[in-house]
């Protein structure tokens, strides 16, 4: 696996200079419409920002982008970091980031990223959280496929490509 968080952070401090200088300082763009529109440019600055660099390709080319699931969200550290899980409430399409479990531990847990997320949608965005999807805690195999939030300070991304499994197996 390869740590990618510097590609990561580039890409967390365009997209939301676009957002807060573009269409939050504007109060006309303050709207539903402006921000499906900024979800457009996130998903292709991803891809020229994140994708592209990753596999040393051209950003277009969408037959090389790695799966959904390469990018690991890995808190750092050897001691437990903050996380909120999401607790969903039947028949309620809210989101509640409010389980119990409210700290994970590097080697106790895989995630995987989704999004970078925000409280306010319509506001001066920052990015603060990634938004990850739980794919293993072992400990707490109830909580596997919820999503959770995870400060961007407390943790580092990674990718692995299968490129790099067969290269580290040839050395």
């Amino acid at each position: 696996m390869r740590e990618i968080t510097n590609l990561f952070d580039h890409y967390r401090v365009v997209a939301r200079s676009i957002w807060n200088t573009g269409f939050w300082s504007e109060p006309e763009l303050q709207n539903w419409d402006s921000r499906d529109q900024f979800e457009q440019i996130t998903r292709l600055l991803f891809k020229a920002l994140v994708v592209a660099r990753v596999v040393g390709g051209h950003c277009c080319d969408l037959s090389s982008l790695p799966p959904d699931h390469a990018y690991y969200v890995v808190p750092m550290g050897t001691g437990p970091v903050p996380i909120s899980i999401e607790r969903p409430r039947e028949g309620d399409r809210n989101h509640y980031w409010d389980d119990p479990v409210g700290e994970v531990k590097s080697t106790e847990v895989e995630l995987h990223f989704l999004d970078y997320f925000d409280w306010d949608e319509m506001g001066y965005i920052d990015f603060q959280y990634y938004q990850v999807r739980i794919a293993a805690f072992p400990s707490q195999p109830h909580l596997v496929g919820r999503d959770a939030l995870i400060e961007h300070l407390h943790a580092k991304v990674f990718v692995d490509l299968p490129d790099e499994k067969t290269e580290d197996k040839q050395k």
